[in-house]
């Protein structure tokens, strides 16, 4: 799975609202949808951004378009709906056409879950509220099934065109292998190396992480280099393996068993690491690997999310970057576990 960098749209003014509409039905068609899925994309889109601005003053809207690749079917398009507003209280209530706290029709939620081929919301009074919206252009749940459920939010700097960080995922013999990388600096020679490094994963996914690991730091030797991070999953085994260089952190959950921390050693990918090594953790059955470049702060976890594990990882990780964004940095976040949900890609 190699996805484009994530569109960021911020919403804090009327006008944006049809600049969202646009910009989301752009996305659609260029992903690959037909006229009416697109229209569904844009109903979806002017929905959230009003329900933004009508509970929540202001927000931003995230879209992330993910091509047909690595045998699946059919592409997607998901939308992330961020704010920190007032929350719901009641969510199911909300999800009811007719239903509505604002003086208006009521119909934004439950169109939402209309529209859409899948979706899901987390929502805390006094916290806010973050809800996905996902569409598969094909019959609900054609793409085909990966073994593990990734979500991701890939945004560049505010102010930057393109982004510094980037992150991909392959399926080959059973196991799941996920790179993050973040270019140093910001901007096109950032993302260069950043996308040198998803080249190496595309080109040698067999590779074990210590050795795939040893083959983007050469390849990055022309660029600026980056910090990289290289977990592979294998679930029949209960196994992750881990290799990293700089400061992509990296944790895996499991329930109430505290975050085991993975460790990355010193170093930048394409200049200098000190010595590759690499390490070997439990896969639990019910285990999520949250990893995430230097534009999150160190402090991103799952503690001040409760009941957040049981969400869509795609809604996590926009969870995530809601919270924990530095706001001045590329941000990317990407969130694995099992495979639950019918309709994930």
């Amino acid at each position: 799975m190699m996805r484009s960098a994530t569109v960021r749209i911020v919403i804090e003014d009327p006008s944006q609202v049809a600049e969202a509409r646009r910009i989301a039905r752009t996305n659609a068609h260029e992903v690959g949808f037909d006229a009416n899925r697109a229209e569904q994309v844009a109903i979806v889109t002017t929905e959230v951004a009003t329900n933004l601005l009508k509970h929540a003053e202001r927000g931003e809207i995230l879209l992330n378009p993910i091509a047909a690749s690595n045998g699946d079917a059919h592409p997607v398009l998901e939308l992330l709906a961020l704010d920190r507003g007032p929350g719901i209280g009641n969510v199911n209530q909300c999800l009811e056409d007719g239903y509505s706290t604002a003086g208006s029709k009521g119909e934004g939620l439950g169109a939402v879950l209309r529209l859409s081929t899948f979706s899901d919301i987390y929502s805390r009074p006094g916290s806010g509220t973050a809800l996905l919206a996902r569409w598969v252009a094909g019959p609900e749940g054609s793409s085909r099934p990966h073994r593990l459920a990734i979500g991701a939010v890939n945004v560049c700097k505010p102010g930057q065109i393109v982004c510094g960080d980037a992150w991909g995922s392959v399926e080959k013999d059973g196991y799941t292998t996920v790179v993050v990388a973040d270019g140093l600096g910001h901007g096109l020679e950032a993302s260069v190396a950043s996308q040198d490094a998803l080249r190496m994963l595309r080109e040698e996914p067999a590779l074990q992480p210590i050795d795939l690991l040893e083959r983007i730091h050469q390849a990055l030797r022309s660029t600026r280099g980056a910090a990289v991070a290289v977990a592979r999953i294998d679930r029949e085994r209960g196994k992750l393996t881990f290799s990293g260089a700089g400061n992509i952190a990296a944790r895996i959950y499991a329930g109430s068993t505290p975050a085991q921390h993975l460790v990355s050693v010193n170093g930048t990918a394409g200049h200098q690491i000190h010595q590759l090594r690499e390490f070997s953790y439990p896969w639990p059955a019910n285990g999520i690997l949250i990893l995430h470049s230097d534009g999150l702060t160190s402090g991103t976890g799952l503690d001040a999310l409760p009941g957040s594990a049981l969400r869509d990882p795609s809604l996590l990780a926009g969870l995530l970057y809601r919270d924990y964004k530095r706001g001045n940095d590329d941000a990317t976040v990407v969130v694995v576990r099992e495979n639950s949900e019918r309709g994930e890609p």
